[in-house]
């Protein structure tokens, strides 16, 4: 009995331990019966019905005719959802839309047209504590990264658009936390420097998120404001200051997320603003720019020192360009008329400051995108009773499609 007991005490033990060297090493075992730890992923068979199966290389499909010419089909693959990269990608025969994919007419754009990239707005330092995935076969963020930099350059992008920010801690005295940045230091400088091994130049977003705060867009006092841009301050000196060390091409010196109108605060904002602006040239030489959208309804007049000693501008399209509209059609031409208008007002009041203007172009794949405009796609939100109502949307790539394709045919002309 003694020895039978030593001999599974052992053998427990030997267990144990390999299962901690293979921890430390991240090893697998070989394929066989046995149980597999979980990080070395898992194997599970989804079945899908009247799927299109369309390859990720862009040489293999002749757009449009490849999906017009596409037949839905079964198949059963291995769970797709924890991938990085496959040789193709399978959604469902409905996720094509409604409409006729549009022709591409003028491509590609003038030379003096700079292609970007904008990188989603999330960057998770501890991949495996995602759960969706449930800790397997999940590789680290920065595999997927890199991979997804390799795939800029084979969509023919020249820069990308990458997003750092921080949270609100009290609103009502303007407070930010600024230790608590979304990208470390480290992993920012990893950022900088693998786009630079592809040959592509980095635009640094910034962002300041409400975070738990209940926030108004109503602008409390100019004081109120005063102190949210110096609380502001240490974060992007901060990052311009990485930058300046990274080589990172043009980094933003205002916010989106929460960004009220200055409307009635001009004064004060330009006086704060360039003060700011003075502080980033003295550690940053690269490009530095303002996002215009705080400036709706402004007096543009009051900001005009500003707006002539910025870099370039960045311009968000009205996502929602058919909400307030009585005809609702989705057609290249009705689209691109909508674009041009909003364009025509971009000119008349930022035109002759001769800067760059940087689109940042938000136009989604669901039915109603055009109409409701940009919806939170990162989390779930609980609306009318459903936990989750993006989950619900129906899926068009055509509306989006058509979209964009008007939205290049008026940046072209």
């Amino acid at each position: 009995m003694k020895t039978f007991l030593i001999l599974i005490v052992g053998i427990v033990g030997l267990f144990v331990a390999a299962t901690a060297v293979m921890f430390v090493l991240k090893a697998c075992p070989p394929k066989g019966p046995w149980p597999v730890p979980p990080w070395c992923g898992r194997t599970v068979k989804e079945e899908f019905k009247d799927v299109l199966v369309v390859p990720t290389n862009l040489d293999k499909i002749i757009y449009p005719n490849f999906y017009k010419q596409a037949k839905p089909t079964n198949i059963t693959v291995n769970d797709p959802y924890c991938l990085i990269e496959a040789p193709e990608t399978v959604y469902p025969a409905t996720y094509l839309g409604d409409y006729s994919l549009p022709q591409i007419k003028g491509a590609p754009l003038p030379a003096g047209i700079t292609r970007i990239i904008g990188l989603k707005d999330g960057w998770m330092p501890h991949p495996n504590n995602n759960t969706g995935c449930y800790s397997f076969g999940y590789a680290a963020m920065k595999e997927a990264y890199e991979k997804t930099l390799r795939r800029v350059k084979a969509i023919g992008a020249e820069k990308i658009t990458f997003t750092n920010y921080v949270h609100l801690s009290n609103f009502k005295s303007a407070e930010i936390d600024v230790s608590d940045k979304a990208v470390s230091e480290k992993d920012l400088r990893f950022v900088a420097t693998k786009a630079r091994e592809q040959n592509l130049e980095v635009i640094l977003y910034l962002n300041l998120s409400p975070g738990e705060e209940k926030v108004s867009l109503e602008i409390p006092s100019a004081s109120w404001l005063s102190a949210l841009i110096h609380n502001w301050e240490p974060f992007v000196l901060d990052q311009a200051t990485i930058a300046e060390e990274t080589g990172i091409y043009a980094i933003m010196i205002n916010h989106f997320h929460y960004q009220p109108s200055i409307k009635g605060f001009e004064d004060a904002y330009q006086n704060e603003m360039l003060a700011l602006l003075q502080k980033i040239r003295n550690v940053y030489s690269g490009k530095v720019l303002l996002m215009i959208e705080p400036m709706s309804d402004a007096n543009l007049g009051k900001l005009d020192t500003l707006l002539k000693q910025v870099d370039g501008f960045i311009y968000t399209p009205f996502a929602n360009i058919l909400q307030y509209e009585s005809d609702k059609t989705v057609s290249v031409s009705r689209l691109k008329t909508q674009y041009l208008n909003g364009f025509a007002n971009l000119g008349r009041d930022f035109g002759k400051y001769s800067k760059p203007i940087y689109f940042r172009i938000l136009i989604q794949s669901h039915k109603e995108s055009l109409e409701k405009g940009w919806i939170e796609d990162g989390f779930c939100i609980a609306r009318g009773g459903d936990p989750c109502y993006q989950k619900n949307l129906d899926v068009d790539f055509s509306a989006q499609a058509v979209a964009y394709e008007a939205m290049m045919e008026a940046i072209k002309q």
